[in-house]
């Protein structure tokens, strides 16, 4: 059943869609790409200020629309909510980026704000992990700084790409990972699915040579990374990290 799942979710790379050929190489070579001073830092500081302004998420986080999630509040409907975040979530670089990566006829999903202030605050997600078994890209925006001590996630350079280690782990994830219409794990297996332990990872890092890249940025950085690669939440340490969140994937005629 998974195999022919896969067969009709494939990748359509098409380098023609975007501008960004040097990007685009990196993403497929790397499964992540980090690129600084993405947007002015005045729009930056306009979409932290409405945040700040306009919702409650940094504060009492009462608004039905904020949830949280793996020692992080998302506020949901971020276009309604935080209207100059469309500056981010319309980027035609963006889009293009995301097209030229997985389909020509990829769209956006889960559009978020998410913020994290718990210091010391854990969840399963800080195990890496992978998020599908199907073609996904998530995009990060940063509008705080993020350094090592304000949660970075971690990737493991290279891990997207197919091999036989992926294969239980996408069997897995394809058969228990569930969530309900709220978006929370509709069973007890969802929250495990796709995760690995640690003694696992430092194998595969040995085998594969893959390195750990912490994404740390300045507010401003974008993160574009394939959600098949391995990856892992950190604690927060000091401050808060603030920023915003998509998946791109295949619509949902291409997802049945």
């Amino acid at each position: 059943m998974l195999a022919k799942a896969k067969q009709a979710r494939r990748r359509r790379i098409s380098p023609g869609l975007t501008e960004d050929k040097h990007v685009l190489k990196m993403l497929l070579r790397d499964g992540i790409v980090v690129i600084p001073q993405f947007l002015d830092i005045e729009t930056v500081r306009a979409i932290a200020e409405e945040t700040h302004s306009s919702t409650d998420l940094l504060a009492d986080a009462l608004h039905p629309d904020i949830v949280k999630r793996n020692a992080r509040r998302l506020l949901l409907n971020p276009r309604k909510h935080v209207p100059s975040s469309v500056r981010v979530f319309d980027d035609g670089r963006i889009r293009n980026l995301a097209r030229a990566y997985l389909s020509p006829e990829a769209v956006p999903d889960r559009e978020a704000v998410q913020v994290k202030k718990g210091v010391g605050e854990q969840s399963i997600v800080d195990f890496y992990h992978i998020d599908e078994w199907r073609p996904l890209l998530s995009v990060f925006f940063y509008l705080t700084d993020v350094g090592s001590d304000n949660a970075p996630m971690e990737y493991l350079v290279g891990s997207h790409r197919g091999a036989l280690w992926r294969a239980r782990l996408e069997q897995d994830f394809f058969e228990y990972y569930r969530k309900d219409a709220q978006g929370r794990y509709a069973n007890e297996e969802s929250a495990y699915a796709g995760c690995i332990l640690p003694t696992q990872a430092r194998r595969l890092r040995e085998r594969y040579k893959w390195r750990s890249m912490s994404c740390e940025g300045a507010a401003g950085t974008l993160v574009i990374f394939d959600n098949l690669g391995l990856h892992r939440a950190r604690p927060l340490k000091a401050g808060t990290r603030l920023l915003l969140s998509a998946y791109w994937q295949l619509p949902d005629g291409d997802m049945e």
